[in-house]
């Protein structure tokens, strides 16, 4: 069974691996996917991988857009696009994107009872990285995320978080790892995992929450 068969799905951030593989996932899972990034080319690169419904009338089933969604300008024009090819948004996944809910998507959201999911994620570790100051950022996307949730509880719109850590294949010895009860950092795969089962009914009795994907970190204690 397909999770999200004819459902709208907007993924920024998409020119990242994470973003790949979320559309990828959702793509599979039956979504109409609307991948936003800044790159083109890697934007374009993506969407040849999305599996395609032939049976369509139009051509493809899935939009690329170059755009900067911290730009309300901007995402008002994408809402705008989206509307005008699928007449419904159902999910909004935002990947290391300004954390908060433009204006102009959540009155479509509202229509569909829909959800968004913001993830944060760590690309590389800086010198100055340290357990406490990754604790004290993953308490304020928690604190972030709860206030967004309850304002939209009137409205039936669930908003969730995913911390993803350190997302990367290499497991070399680094400050990160160290912590990591698990021996080992994310993958783009185990990221979009999450964020899969929070955007999904499976989830329909979840909001408010940021669910740490990080190897066990942020359980860490000295």
């Amino acid at each position: 069974m397909k999770r999200f068969k004819e459902k709208t799905v907007i993924v920024t951030g998409a020119d990242s691996d994470i973003g790949r593989e979320t559309a990828l996932r959702f793509a599979r899972e039956g979504a109409n996917c609307i991948i936003v990034g800044l790159n083109n080319e890697i934007l374009e690169y993506i969407y040849k991988d999305l599996p395609q419904d032939h049976t369509w009338i139009n051509t493809g089933n899935h939009l690329t857009v170059t755009s900067d969604i911290n730009d309300p300008t901007q995402t008002a024009k994408l809402i705008e696009y989206v509307l005008e090819k699928y007449k419904h948004i159902d999910v909004m996944i935002n990947i290391d994107t300004a954390i908060g809910i433009h204006e102009s998507v959540v009155p479509e959201l509202i229509k569909t009872k829909g959800n968004i999911v913001n993830v944060s994620t760590l690309t590389d570790i800086p010198a100055d990285w340290s357990i406490d100051a990754y604790k004290t950022q993953q308490q304020s996307l928690t604190e972030a995320t709860k206030k967004l949730a309850l304002e939209n509880v009137p409205n039936d719109v669930r908003i969730n978080a995913v911390a993803a850590g350190l997302v990367t294949k290499d497991n070399s010895a680094n400050p990160f790892i160290e912590h990591a009860l698990l021996g080992k950092a994310a993958t783009p795969f185990d990221v979009t995992a999450a964020v899969m089962f929070l955007a999904s009914d499976d989830a329909a009795m979840i909001t408010g929450i940021n669910l740490p994907v990080d190897g066990g970190v942020s359980t860490f204690s000295n």
